[in-house]
This record gives C-alpha cells, structure tokens and sequence, in this order.
C-alpha cells in the first residue's frame, strides 16, 4: 500500500509540475503573471524534479538555460533518487 501511494505520488506531482512548466512558458511568451522560479524548486524537492527537468528538455524547452534550473534540477533529481531510495527502505 506505501509503495503505491508513492508511486501515485510521484505521477501526481511530476505531472502537476511539468504542466506548470507548460503554462509559465505560455504565460512569458503572452507576457502575463509568470510562476516564481521558487515554486519550481519547491515542487522539485516535493519530489517533482523530474517534471522540471522534463520540462526544461522536451518540447516545453523552458528554463533551460538558466545555471540555477541547469544545475540545480539535476542535483534535486539525485536528491530525489536519495529520499525515494530511504521512504522505500523504511
């Protein structure tokens, strides 16, 4: 029961924040209000970084060139790996 919720957990919030990366690229070519850069990360270490980083390298190719999103995302995917790694463990 623990590793399905995860599981779910993971395709929820990788999900939520990829699309999120599809509406602040949307919103900065339309110049409306933008997501903060903050909320990406907060999202990434809520286990979502591999949305971000998805978001950054397939069609949405949003944030990626910034040094912030491009060392910090993959960072937070090991981190993430980490934290996954010990929720199962336990």
């Amino acid at each position: 029961m623990y590793y399905q919720l995860l599981i779910v957990w993971l395709i929820v919030i990788n999900s939520i924040t990829y699309g999120c990366m599809w509406i602040d690229k949307w919103k900065s070519k339309k110049k409306g209000k933008r997501i903060p850069e903050r909320t990406f990360f907060i999202m990434a270490l809520l286990l979502g970084a591999p949305g971000v980083y998805l978001g950054m390298k397939t069609p949405v190719y949003h944030k990626a060139g910034k040094p912030l999103f491009s060392y910090g995302i993959p960072a937070l995917i090991l981190l993430n790996g980490i934290m996954v790694f010990f929720l199962c463990s336990t």
